[in-house]
Formats: C-alpha cells, sequence, structure tokens
C-alpha cells in the first residue's frame, strides 16, 4: 500500500490577480493524492481540517482545500492511506498567502465582552434590543462582500453594542464629575431642598443664559419651566429650556462657570438631561466638536413625529455668533453664525464643517492637513467622545486614513443634514467603523469614496496614509486604482 502527496503550485501571476480581485481560487490550496495497493480509506489533513473523499472538496484525485482550512503562512498538509492497522502517509507543503494590499470586507460580528459589559452597567434593561438586537444590513455591510472563505480580509463589528462606546460617556462622567453632570440632571424634575439650585431654576438670579420665557432685551432671564421641557416635542424646543439651566448651573453651582474646554462634559450631559426628563420620546445623541481655539459640540434629535433634525452646541453662554435676537446656544446647522460669512465667529473660529465647503475662508492659521485631520475627528466623535489617554482618536491616527473625497462628502452631509435626506444612522455606523480601525493600531487602514458607497482597504505602505492625508488634489480618492496598481 502506498500513498503520494504533491501540491499543484500557483504561479506569481495568479496570486497577484487574486490580489486585485480576491478570486476564492487563487487562495485555495489543491493537492494531487494518489493511492495504490490495498486501501480501505484515504484522507489528508492539517492541524486545522481532515478531509476524505466523501467531501466535496475531493473530485477524483483532486482536493482543493478551503482557505478558511488553512492555517496562515506555510504550512504542511499529511496523506493518510489506511487499511486495517497498517497506513502510509505522505506529506507536501502550501502556503496560505495574504496580500499586502486589498479591500476590506466589513462583516457583522457579535462582540459578546462589550454585550456583557452593556448588561452589566446599562441603566436600561433593554438596551440591545431597542437599538435593533444585531444589525446585519447597513451600507458598511452591503458596499462590498468576498467569498465567506476568505477570512484576512474580514473586518468585523457589532454595530449595536459599538453605541456603548458613546452612550458610555455619560456613566463615566457621572462619576468622574458628579456635581456637573448627574447631580443636574437628577436636579431636573424634583425639588431638590437646596435653595440655591431651586433659586437657579426659579430665575431669582441674574443668569448667565435666558430661558425662552425672560427677554434679552429687558434682561430678564426668566425661569425654567419644566412642564414645557418635559413636554416638547422637539429637540430644539427641549434644549431651549435645558441648555440655558445648564449654563446657569455652571454659573452659580461650579467655581469656573460655563467652560470652552469643557465641550466633552456638556454634551453627553444635555443628551441624558433630555432623554431622561422628557415624555415624547425625544431621541437625542451629542458630541464634542472642536473648532480652533473653541469647543462646540453637535447635537443630532429625533423629534417625537419622527423627524430629524441636527444643531451646533454651544459651551459658553454668550457666544462670539450671538446676536441681538438669538443666543445662538444650539442653532440649526444652517443658522449658525459658524457657517456665515457675515458673522464674527466665522472669522474668529475655523469650524470644521466648512472643510471643502465653497464658502470657506482662510480664517486660521491651519494648512490643508489639520484642517483634514479636524474634520475627521468632528465625524470620528459620533461615536467616542471620551477616550484613555494615550489612546489613538480618529483624526490624529496615522494608521487610518480616509481619502478627502470621503471627508468632504462626510463633511457636507453633517453640514446639509437639515436639508438632504441621509439618515443619522447611516452617517454613526461609518463613525463607529472609523473608530474602530483607528483602535487597530497594528494595521493601516484607507477609507474611501462616499458615506451612500463607503469602501475600505488594508495597505501595507506606511507611506501610501501619508499621502492620503496629504492628498489636496484628489490622487487618492479612487483608491481602488491604488490597489489595482499594485500600490
Amino acid at each position: 500500500m502506498k500513498t503520494s502527496l504533491s501540491t499543484n503550485r500557483k504561479t506569481e501571476r495568479g496570486f497577484q490577480q487574486s490580489r486585485r480581485n480576491h478570486n476564492i481560487a487563487d487562495f485555495q490550496a489543491q493537492f494531487q493524492v494518489e493511492t495504490s495497493g490495498n486501501v480501505e480509506s484515504v484522507s489528508i489533513s492539517n492541524e486545522k481540517v481532515q478531509i476524505g473523499p466523501d467531501s466535496e472538496q475531493w473530485n477524483d484525485n483532486a482536493v482543493t482545500v478551503q482557505p478558511g482550512q488553512m492555517t496562515p503562512g506555510e504550512q504542511e498538509f499529511t496523506a493518510t492511506a489506511s487499511s486495517g492497522s497498517a497506513q502510509a502517509q505522505d506529506t507536501a507543503p502550501a502556503v496560505k498567502p495574504t496580500p499586502g494590499n486589498y479591500k476590506v470586507d466589513v462583516i457583522p460580528a457579535r462582540n459578546e465582552e462589550m454585550r456583557e459589559e452593556i448588561s452589566q452597567n446599562s441603566i436600561q434593561d433593554n438596551y440591545i434590543e431597542e437599538r435593533g438586537g444585531f444589525v446585519t444590513s447597513d451600507v458598511v455591510f452591503d458596499t462590498y462582500s468576498s467569498h465567506e472563505q476568505l477570512g484576512f480580509n474580514k473586518f468585523g463589528i457589532d454595530l449595536v453594542a459599538y453605541e456603548w462606546r458613546h452612550d458610555n460617556d455619560y456613566t463615566s462622567l457621572a462619576e468622574a464629575q458628579p456635581t456637573e453632570v448627574k447631580n443636574f440632571v437628577d436636579s431636573i424634575g424634583t425639588d431638590t431642598g437646596n435653595s440655591e439650585i431651586e433659586a437657579i431654576k426659579g430665575g431669582d438670579e441674574v443668569p448667565a443664559a435666558i430661558y425662552p420665557n425672560g427677554s434679552m432685551a429687558e434682561r430678564r432671564g426668566g425661569n425654567f419651566d419644566y412642564r414645557q421641557f418635559s413636554n416638547a416635542e422637539t429637540v430644539g424646543d427641549a434644549l431651549d429650556w435645558v441648555h440655558p439651566y445648564l449654563f446657569n448651573w455652571q454659573a452659580k453651582i461650579t467655581n469656573d462657570g460655563p467652560v470652552s474646554t469643557e465641550d466633552a462634559l456638556y454634551a453627553p450631559t444635555l443628551e441624558r438631561a433630555i432623554e431622561q426628563n422628557t415624555n415624547q420620546g425625544l431621541e437625542v445623541h451629542a458630541w464634542d466638536v472642536e473648532t480652533l481655539g473653541h469647543g462646540t459640540g453637535l447635537i443630532y434629535g429625533k423629534n417625537a413625529d419622527g423627524s430629524e433634525e441636527l444643531r451646533f452646541m454651544e459651551t459658553v453662554s454668550a457666544p462670539v455668533t450671538a446676536t441681538a435676537d438669538d443666543q445662538q446656544l444650539h442653532p440649526l446647522i444652517e443658522d449658525s453664525g459658524y457657517l456665515d460669512p457675515e458673522n464674527d465667529g466665522f472669522q474668529e473660529y475655523w469650524h470644521p464643517l466648512r472643510f471643502g465647503w465653497e464658502k470657506d475662508e482662510d480664517t486660521s492659521s491651519w494648512g490643508f492637513e489639520q484642517k483634514k485631520r479636524s474634520a475627521v475627528s468632528a465625524f470620528g466623535g459620533m461615536s467616542n467622545s471620551l477616550h484613555a489617554e494615550n489612546n489613538p482618536v480618529p483624526g490624529a491616527s496615522d494608521t487610518v486614513a480616509p481619502t478627502t473625497e470621503y471627508v468632504v462628502d462626510f463633511t457636507e452631509k453633517l453640514r446639509t443634514f437639515n436639508q438632504n435626506d441621509i439618515k443619522f444612522e447611516t452617517l454613526y455606523n461609518q463613525s463607529k467603523v472609523l473608530e474602530k480601525m483607528v483602535m487597530d493600531e497594528d494595521t493601516n487602514y484607507i477609507t474611501y469614496g462616499t458615506t451612500e458607497n463607503p469602501q475600505y482597504a488594508v495597505v501595507a505602505d506606511d507611506s501610501l496614509v501619508e499621502g492620503v492625508w496629504e492628498d489636496r488634489s484628489g490622487e487618492y480618492d479612487d483608491f481602488s486604482q491604488q490597489i489595482l496598481a499594485g500600490a
């Protein structure tokens, strides 16, 4: 009894082509098995799999091994022929290749560790279920797919569980700075017994910010009306009450008052204040956005009627963008002075939502790459505002670079959110993918395409990442061509 095992080797040309098209045949290992004598059974195997003639992968004497059945790199397969207690074996080498540059297939993958953390820490019993349970269809999954047996190019993400990276911002801050966060939120709708706090609500103190029932012209602060706040049917109406209350609280309860650099503190505080204390089913998602020299934020709202809106979030009670009849604390995007060339705020502070905008003016000392990184930081912060010290962050990462076309498109979608028809969840999920890629510092990623057709790639050469960041002319926008060129 004898057996022999040989490898049907692929050509280098075949592998180069596989890098371009991810043809599954170019990643499979193919063997030829020959036996002689009285053979009762035969199989080939490695440490992961054993394949016999009853498998669909066995065709006459040819055996095809799928990439998912192989270990990375060089390995050895063994052919074993048996008759009774007698065996004959032969071995042959195989290689599981991984190209240096390739398209990434983003796939749904449950994150059980994060789901367990949510179950232990969320105050909402049905947190996961309320957000869709486990999402398997989204633009980040649907724009590109490859053969399921290709493992090297898969990037798994649990879109629902990943929301916790943002929602946990409030929990973390409530523990770290309870006076400014948890105590403020908990004071809404209750008699705290603290005369100073109740005076802030009642308008008995000189206000830092004016309520809707006050008057800027008369310098009459008005008072926090809990009934109107709690019954607000839009996020904008709710902010009209709670945002001035936050500033008045900061002015009286803290030593420093409202501070521009505390945008990462105010965003989750306002978000929780509205969702916890209103009764019309309002949904809020707020995050901080740094302008050049001044902290601001963005607040997404889903209103009682299901409509969506996006607003700026100011961090000081008397912003430079304020006008005689508008405090500019939380204007709709299109009404913000930061996007109005006639407003003093436009000239004083460059805002990242101006990146790639035809109305932008060079009002800052930043160069192209700094502005592009600031824009990426603005939409990257949607998925996580708080980062542990020394953790990589979107915009500051040197291993993840979105193309200029992608950044301009994402920024435009936010700037015109109240006029376009894109859903917030579409943008938010792309921010989650970006943020997770940034956390993987061992791999270079490129994001390209548009928000309607996001594409992702891995590259081996660090200089490609640098080139994408510096690309003013759009040379790298069609990044598929870079992969095809073998860059």
